[in-house]
């Protein structure tokens, strides 16, 4: 492979690709234990969002955390600084509901696609995202989501 260098857009799609097509972990995963209670905290998290409450949501960030909602989005910085912009985001849901397709442990990443439901009241959306956690301490310190593109 002279003269092919990869971006790391690329190493990213790579990695996604490698995950396989399973629901959840990817096939053949064994997860350490510190992967295990990552994956879980992220789970969790998801969980939360059912409740629509931003302060429950953001108890799972930590004080200094980031978020990026999408790729084209400046990151936000600080735990009360995102959980005003979910606040503002559910301030009309009726529901929110993460549908987790597969999930990827390594150490502190998480990686994972997802479907994204929000009902809105007068709209209902759904969002096919690529998420990316680092997890510290047992919260959640970068978060990162990707729009996955419309399959053909």
């Amino acid at each position: 492979m002279d003269g092919v260098f990869w971006r790391p857009v690329d190493l990213g799609a790579a990695l996604l690709l490698s995950a396989g097509e399973s629901v959840h972990a990817a096939k053949g995963d064994k997860y350490t234990k510190v992967e295990a209670e990552n994956v879980k905290i992220v789970n969790d998290f998801y969980a939360s969002w059912a409740s629509l409450d931003p302060d429950k949501i953001g108890s799972y960030l930590a004080e200094d955390a980031t978020f990026r909602m999408i790729e084209s989005t400046p990151r936000m910085d600080g735990r009360d600084t995102i959980v005003a912009a979910i606040k503002q985001f559910l301030a009309t849901a009726k529901s929110a509901e993460f549908e987790v397709l597969r999930t990827h442990a390594m150490g502190s990443i998480v990686i994972d696609e997802r479907i994204d439901y929000f009902d809105m009241g007068e709209t209902k959306n759904a969002f096919h995202i690529v998420g990316v956690f680092f997890v510290r301490d047992g919260k959640i310190q970068e978060w990162q989501d990707y729009t996955m593109p419309a399959k053909d």
